[in-house]
């Protein structure tokens, strides 16, 4: 009723992280890729899609299509495993599936929360750009040709670059080069924690 009334009447999106089933649980997304299904995997998402929308979500913050190839990382279990191949069909069939189901995808967490340095969740990642083009973005570009509407940034620095303020990322290749239409979403704290990367001087800025 508020944003009805509000003065740009913009609908209200009711989103969740429905990462591995709604109703329905299914194995976690780990277990899922572990099935080397994406067939399968697709109608997994789709039926998480439709018990979603029947309870009024319009929109899961998920897949993760993070990269991970060091078991210390505390959320490895929320993604597609060490290979870029099988995170990319992964990646294809959950977007697909949820689209399906009548639910937006959100592919997360832009680009390469999962390369934490020592496994540490939210550490400095230092990449060279043809490994992060070779390994960690080809699962968001999927993502994206799949149809995702919305893209999650991370919360770690890229070779000392806040990824939530990362315009190499998030404009030049999400937008420029990939043609990405939908809109980005920082992480929960992400935008007031640039303050901490030393990135904004203030929450204004920031």
């Amino acid at each position: 009723k508020a944003a009805r009334e509000s003065r740009l009447g913009i609908p209200v999106l009711i989103a969740n992280n429905v990462i591995h089933g709604f109703r329905t649980q299914f194995p976690v997304p780990i277990g899922l890729a572990a099935t080397f299904d994406p067939a399968l995997v697709e109608r997994v998402s789709e039926v998480a899609g439709k018990e979603s929308a029947a309870a009024g979500l319009h929109w899961t913050l998920a897949p993760m299509v993070d990269v991970s190839r060091d078991p210390r990382w505390g959320r490895v279990v929320e993604g597609p495993g060490e290979d870029p191949l099988m995170a990319r069909l992964m990646a294809t069939a959950q977007v697909r599936g949820y689209l399906k189901g009548g639910i937006m995808a959100s592919i997360k967490h832009s680009p390469a929360l999962g390369a934490g340095e020592g496994g540490r969740d939210y550490n400095s990642t230092e990449i060279p750009p043809n490994q992060m083009r070779d390994l960690y973005l080809p699962p968001f570009r999927a993502g994206v040709e799949a149809g995702a509407q919305s893209v999650m940034s991370a919360f770690n620095a890229i070779n000392g670059t806040p990824a939530t303020a990362h315009k190499g990322m998030l404009t030049d290749i999400l937008k420029g080069e990939w043609g990405f239409d939908g809109f980005v979403i920082s992480d929960w704290d992400s935008v007031w924690e640039l303050i901490n990367h030393g990135h904004a001087a203030d929450a204004a800025d920031a």
